[in-house]
């Protein structure tokens, strides 16, 4: 059939006019641009059969297309480093284009280069099959073969069509076979899936209609056709070859996946299939195996691993040895986007630093992607690990791996995007709008079949493009309409010389430094070990350099433009230092580099400022000293010493000129640099020491105060003394532990020296310790507590030199003068920490602490309170408690008020009661005492005895605690159960003392109601400390403290008594809150009487103010009128739903009456008469709910301030009852148009319901289990049962459902119902009876059915409706009559009609 197929499409192609192909041709070349594709002149025209066949040299070659031979077979998981295989390829491409960039790049890609694509390089490189393009074309317009709908790349190209041919492309280009037929079309539809085998011998092709044909691709001869392998009247979506021998597997548009097996037994083709997954559990899109046998030392697997993907999960089964399912995630997403697959293999670090090759799996939909690795687990289970979650910021619809680490995305503008998976970071984005792709969504919704899919497959498969864009290798193929494209991942190579080529050298020189570095992406062709790689990449960066260097050299700007010069010169010298640096080019570098540019002073001056970063980095510690010498002396002129330090630290000694280096820093003060050389050139530790610390004396000693520098002198002293003690160099590195000993003795015994060499007469003793010590006497001792944890210390002979060490400095600072009581404390600090960590080491005399004691606690001594404070507790903290006595230490530190230091002693002594007192006492913690009190009851360590001590500090400075801060005393009261039954003894404490006693009572109730629980008003404990009376007599508090608060208060509060509170309100003459209480209590017209005095004051009030100042200080007056109006009318609408209408009128009236009244004499003031005229017609408003509205009007009319005035001064009273009026009949057709919507959307419900055809499932009784005969007649209901008619009877409605049968009486469907309701006991059969018609009516149905049965007359249970009844509701006419809802036959029959089978009906 295949060479038929062939034959028949060479022989239309020679009918074909010879005139209407050069038309046909012309318009093709019409869409190619020659310049861009390099299409040279055709002076003759070729034939057809040349057309068809040749080489396109405008296409990619068998290099471009990269179509390797079969790869030798490899080990799974193995731990082989590099670039791995796709398990979808054959083999990968790393060769060169042999096309040029204009060829290889449409106009639609080459818009879209950015910035972005320039960091990276072209990491693409797109290519246009022309031959195969061109012979797709002419197929569809000359023979009738129909458009491109699929494709299967392999060593040969298959491309599908939608007249079912399947044309097989060479890598040459050329047509190899012509597979079917256009006849073979008409029968099974466009082809929609194919496959090739591993060794591309075998074809599978998918058709539209459902058929699978097995072609032999070596003669191009059908072998078979199996259209039984798959849910019938389905369309193949996928085919896929597996590992295992002759099997693969299919998807169709059901939804369902299954597993094919081709056999060839004695000479004859076989085949089986076997459904692994149903489309009912949820239909699958796509599916992927995993093709391992690449990765195995044998081509024969023994586990077969299939992915798959539904519409809202992805599930990895097994299906050899023994079908298993290996894992599941859920893909939540919009309905119509599709999930992705793709498998690849990855090389990934472990955490023991080994490296392993697993299969990871890609999955995602929308704009979501995932990365699972599969590998062994525990027992040689297979198990997933999450390796990550990519999020994109477009929707995908194609996904393929292009390479280990980067991943090809298509997204739903037909955009290409490059991304590298590890830092999500994209690469490049090309353009393939133009290239019209190929889109399955016929055969997701399969037209060819009827139709018949789900609304969801055919929503998401609108877009489905799984054989447009296929993996292979480091390629990607792309399937379009009229075009067939390639693209694929230029080699690192290729990527650095299209970036010259395109002009943009300094992106080449960035890009290949980051290849040396291995910080670039997407990299191919290095598949070499390390060195090597790096080697290769160094070769390349130093050409590249070399012609960089030559370029820009040549393209000088003029040198009359200093600003233009320098720009040109910032730009290219730091490039070029950069890739030097980085690449380890240091002969270019310090050669041809630094010939070049120190040639003139500007390029020169950057030259050595662009070196500055990779020296303080230390990349470059080895230069010539002729350099060095140029750096330094360029720093110096330019004013930048702090790095000229930085830059001589981090300089080998070698490279410096010494003369030169310390000069400059002596000159300068760069001591840094000072101690660097001494140390590092010369191996000497001291000098540099004894001089600098000669220089910060001399500052000392001048009496001035030291400057920024001269304290960074002394600071970077007591650091470099600090490292030589601890065995560290400065500024940084370690000292030769050979010279280690050595350096430490020399450093102690520097200062610890009587004198320092030659000295002066006058000099004191002990200078570098005693200028140490006047520098900072804190951090000099540090220095020395760090140095006594060495080793060198802990000896004997290290002992005794402690000793000394703090004998000198009893000796200088005690005995001595100049030291200030805070640098005493600190050395007794310092002693009393040495004597603790070992006891018996340090002799010292008592009597020094209690000379420090007095000294620091002396009265005189006013100055540094805080400070002296701070030394004694440290003091006493490192274990100088021992050394007083405590009663002694309490008393002058009560005379100091040093009541940190009384606390230390308190809770040493464990009186924590008293500690409570220096918290009060001390002014800056006074707030932290409710923390300690809190802290002490909270802790177990604490005992009972303490917490009653603690109790009565709290009740003895109640009053002092109330006025620090009222609410962390409430706080404290009811949420620590030992001080909540201090409450009553506080209250009867402060029974004198009304203020006080206020605000305790304030404080309690306003943290119990800000602190309530969410269903109540509080902890219980709080509820049963807080009584009501206590409330009361709060309440009575406020009403004499505070009374504008008790009205609100009120309001909010709860738990009080009604009559009690409205007693004491009555007392206090509270008007409001005594109309609030009769509210409460039910009294409407006590409280309404009450506050329409008040709002006759308050109109009084706001006349009288409009009397004597106008309407200018009647704003606050006018408020309290309308506040309490709202007040009045609100309570009126409370007593108008229980009083009659005289009642009612009682309420509203008097209210209307007295803001009419404000009508004639605020007839001068607009203003205020506008507003009163709004509260009038607010009033009026209110009232007509529950007034008639004559009785309305005919009070008003009467008012003189409306009867004698002119109809502008009623209108906005008309007005509003008008605007009330439509208001309320557009509520009511509302109502009247929701309800007739419901009752249409129920009516059609129904009515679908009834009419629509039932399914029966079974072909036997559900009743007997019997089968049906076709002389039997059977009843189906929509529930989907079905039954004898003389089992289960012709009642419309299921009596499987019901669970009784047409032999049970009415009476046993009672008694059924009783039992079920026997819980229900004691309720008479009226109650029962109702109670079980709203259980069976509320099981279904919309709410309107629910409410008219409700409303209907009863007519006994379900199961006493007779028949004849059913049918008379039936018969009632909905169209012919209005008031069908109100009629008591009408019904709704919700059961689908009956279905007899009788003799006639076939089953």
């Amino acid at each position: 059939m295949a060479m038929e197929g062939e034959g028949q499409l060479s022989n239309d192609l020679e009918k074909v006019n010879e005139t209407d192909f050069v038309k046909q041709l012309d318009l093709q070349l019409e869409e190619l641009d020659d310049d861009e594709f390099q299409l040279p002149p055709v002076g003759e025209l070729p034939t057809l059969e040349s057309i068809l066949n040749e080489n396109d040299p405008g296409s990619v070659s068998d290099d471009d297309l990269a179509i390797p031979p079969l790869p030798h077979p490899k080990t799974s998981f193995s731990t082989e480093g590099g670039d791995t295989l796709s398990v979808h390829s054959r083999g990968s491409s790393d060769s060169r284009s042999r096309t040029s960039s204009t060829e290889r790049h449409s106009s639609g890609s080459r818009s879209h280069k950015d910035a972005q694509s320039k960091t990276h390089g072209s990491v693409l490189r797109h290519v246009i099959l022309k031959g195969v393009a061109a012979q797709l074309v002419s197929a569809h317009d000359r023979v009738g073969a129909g458009l491109p709908t699929t494709m299967a790349v392999g060593n040969i190209i298959c491309v599908g069509t939608s007249h079912g041919l399947i044309l097989v492309f060479e890598p040459t280009q050329a047509l190899k076979f012509c597979l079917g037929s256009t006849q073979l079309g008409e029968q099974y539809g466009s082809v929609s899936a194919l496959t090739l085998n591993q060794d591309c011998t075998r074809l599978l092709a998918g058709f539209a209609k459902g058929q699978i044909c097995l072609f032999d691709l070596t003669s191009g001869k059908l072998l078979q056709t199996i259209s039984d392998a798959h849910t019938p009247f389905t369309a193949v979506l996928h085919l896929k070859w597996t590992d295992y021998p002759g099997m693969a597997v299919i998807s169709d548009s059901g939804g369902s996946v299954f597993e094919l097996s081709i056999k060839r037994t004695m000479g004859l083709n076989s085949n089986e299939s076997r459904c692994i997954f149903s489309g009912s559990r949820g239909e699958v899109c796509t599916i992927e195996p995993l093709l391992m046998s690449q990765f195995r030392a044998t081509p024969l697997v023994e586990t077969v691993i299939l992915a798959m993907a539904t519409i809202s999960k992805v599930i990895v089964v097994s299906l050899r040895p023994q079908l298993k399912v290996l894992f599941s995630h859920p893909l939540k997403a919009s309905s119509s986007t599709l999930p992705l697959l793709a498998w690849q293999f990855v090389v990934i670090q472990m955490p023991d630093g080994t490296r392993v090759i697993d299969p990871v799996l890609a999955f995602g939909r929308e704009k979501n992607v995932y990365f699972y690795q599969l590998t062994h687990g525990s027992q040689e289970e297979l198990q997933f690990i999450p390796l990550q979650k990519m999020s994109l910021s477009f929707v995908v619809q194609g996904m393929a791996w292009l390479n280990t680490r980067t991943l090809a995305v298509l997204d739903t503008r037909e955009h290409l995007h490059v991304i590298d998976v590890k830092t999500q970071e994209e690469q490049e984005m090309v353009d393939l709008a133009h290239l019209g792709l190929v889109y399955a969504s016929p055969h997701f919704k399969a037209i060819a079949t009827g139709g018949n899919v789900s609304k969801a497959m055919a929503v998401a498969g609108e877009r489905a493009c799984y054989h447009s864009m296929v993996s292979f290798g480091s390629q990607v193929l792309l399937l379009g309409t009229k075009s067939f494209q390639v693209v694929t991942v230029r080699s690192w190579v290729d990527r650095l010389d299209y970036l010259v080529r395109e002009g943009h050298n300094r992106e080449a020189l960035q890009l290949a430094l980051d290849i040396y570095q291995d910080k670039a992406q997407a990299i191919v062709g290095l598949k070499h070990k390390k060195e090597k790689r790096q080697q290769l990449v160094q070769e390349k960066i130093c050409e590249l350099l070399n012609q960089y260097l030559d370029t820009a050299m040549e393209n000088l700007p003029d040198r009359s433009s200093l600003s233009a010069l320098t720009n040109y010169y910032t730009q290219l010298v730091p490039l070029c230092v950069q890739v030097a640096v980085g690449a380890n080019l240091r002969n270019i570098l310090f050669g041809r580099m630094w010939e070049t540019f120190s040639e003139d002073a500007l390029s020169k001056g950057i030259f050595l400022e662009a070196l500055e970063p990779y020296i303080l980095s230390d990349q470059l510690s080895d230069i010539s000293p002729s350099i060095t010498q140029c750096l330094l002396s360029h720093q110096e002129v330019s004013g930048r010493l702090q790095a000229t330090e930085a830059c001589i630290v981090h300089l080998s000694v070698t490279s410096l000129d010494l003369h030169q280096a310390m000069t400059l820093c002596w000159t300068h003060g760069l001591y840094d640099a000072i101690f660097y050389i001494y140390t590092r050139g010369m191996k000497d530790f001291v000098t540099p020491l004894e001089e600098l610390v000669i220089v910060l004396c001399n500052t000392m000693d001048s009496g001035n105060a030291l400057t920024d520098s001269q304290v960074m002198l002394g600071n970077k002293i007591l650091v470099y003394v600090s490292c030589c003690l601890a065995g560290r160099a400065y500024p940084h590195g370690d000292i030769d532990p050979h010279e280690l000993q050595q350096v430490k003795h020399e450093i102690f015994k520097c200062i610890t020296s009587l004198h320092s060499k030659n000295a002066k007469p006058t000099e004191n003793s002990y200078p570098f310790l005693r200028t140490l010590l006047r520098f900072d006497t804190r951090e000099f001792l540090n220095v020395l507590a760090l140095a006594f944890e060495e080793a060198e210390f802990t000896s004997e002979l290290g002992m005794r030199q402690r000793q000394r060490v703090v004998d000198i400095l009893l000796q200088v600072m005690v005995e001595g003068q100049g030291f200030g009581p805070a640098q005493l404390g600190s050395l007794f600090t310092f002693i009393a920490r040495q004597m603790s960590r070992q006891q018996g080491a340090i002799a010292i005399n008592r009597q020094l602490f209690d000379q420090v004691l007095c000294h620091l606690t002396a009265p005189d001594a006013e100055s540094h309170h805080e400070e002296r404070q701070t030394a004694l507790l440290e003091l006493l903290q490192e274990g100088g408690l021992i050394h007083y006595d405590t009663n002694h230490l309490l008393l002058k530190a009560h005379q100091a008020e040093f009541y940190r230091v009384c606390e230390y002693v308190y809770e040493e002594r464990g009186e924590h009661e008293k500690i409570v007192e220096c918290y009060l006492e001390d002014k800056l913690r006074r707030h932290q005492v409710f923390t300690y009190i809190r802290s002490v009851l909270s802790s177990p360590q604490f005992t009972d005895l303490h917490a009653q001590k603690i109790q009565q500090q709290f009740l003895n400075y109640i009053k002092v605690l109330l006025e620090i801060d009222s609410s962390r005393v409430a706080s404290l009261l009811l949420t620590m159960p030992q001080l909540t039954p201090l409450i009553s003894d506080i209250t009867q404490q402060l029974k004198g003392e009304t203020q006080l006693l206020y605000k305790a009572l304030h404080a309690l109730f306003t943290y119990r109601s800000t602190h309530a629980s969410p269903g109540g008003r509080g902890g219980d404990l709080s509820d049963n400390i807080l009584t009501p009376e206590l409330q009361e007599e709060y309440i009575d508090l406020m009403c004499r403290v505070n009374p504008n608060q008790v009205y609100a208060y009120l309001k909010g509060a709860e738990g009080y008594r009604l009559e009690q509170a409205l007693e004491i309100c009555k007392r206090h003459k509270q008007q409001e809150s005594t109309a609030f209480l009769l509210e409460r209590a039910g009294d409407i017209k006590g409280a309404f009487d009450i506050l329409l005095v008040i709002l006759k004051c308050r109109v009084d009030d706001l006349l009288s103010s409009v009397d004597d100042d106008g309407a200018v200080n009647s704003s606050l007056s006018l408020g309290h009128v309308q506040a309490q109006v709202v007040k009045l009318v609100r309570v009126c609408q409370l007593g108008s739903s229980q009083l009659e209408e005289s009642g009612r009128r009682e309420l509203w009236f008097p209210l209307l009456d007295v803001l009419l009244s404000t009508q004639p004499p605020l007839a001068n003031h607009q203003h205020l008469a506008h507003e009163m005229r709004e509260m009038v017609g607010h009033v009026v408003n209110s009232m007509m709910t529950h007034i008639s509205l004559p009785a309305i009007l005919e009070r008003v009319m009467h008012d003189p301030g409306y009867c004698g005035g002119n109809f502008a001064q009623i209108k906005h009273l008309l007005q509003g009852m008008v605007e009330r009026y439509v208001y309320e009949e557009t509520l009511y057709a509302t109502v009247v148009r929701i309800i007739a919507g419901d009752q249409l959307r129920y009516l059609t419900l129904q009515h679908s319901q009834a009419c629509s055809p039932l399914v029966v499932y079974t072909t036997t009784c559900a009743i007997c289990h019997s089968v049906y005969h076709p002389s039997s007649k059977a009843v189906a209901h929509s529930c989907g049962h079905s039954y004898h008619a003389q089992c289960g009877g012709e009642s419309p409605s299921c009596v499987m459902c019901a669970g009784s049968t047409q032999d049970e009486k009415p009476a046993e469907e009672t008694q059924h119902i009783d039992t079920s309701d026997q819980p229900l006991a004691g309720l008479d059969e009226t109650q029962l009876e109702g109670i079980q018609r709203v259980r069976v009516l509320g099981s279904g149905g919309s709410r309107l059915q629910f409410l008219e049965e409700l409303s209907s007359p009863r007519v006994g249970l379900a199961g006493e409706t007779s028949a004849s009844t059913t049918l008379q509701r039936n018969s009632v006419s909905v169209a012919g009559s209005q008031d069908i809802w109100l009629s008591k036959n009408f019904a709704l029959k919700l059961a689908p009609p009956t279905i007899d089978f009788d003799e006639s009906d076939k089953w």
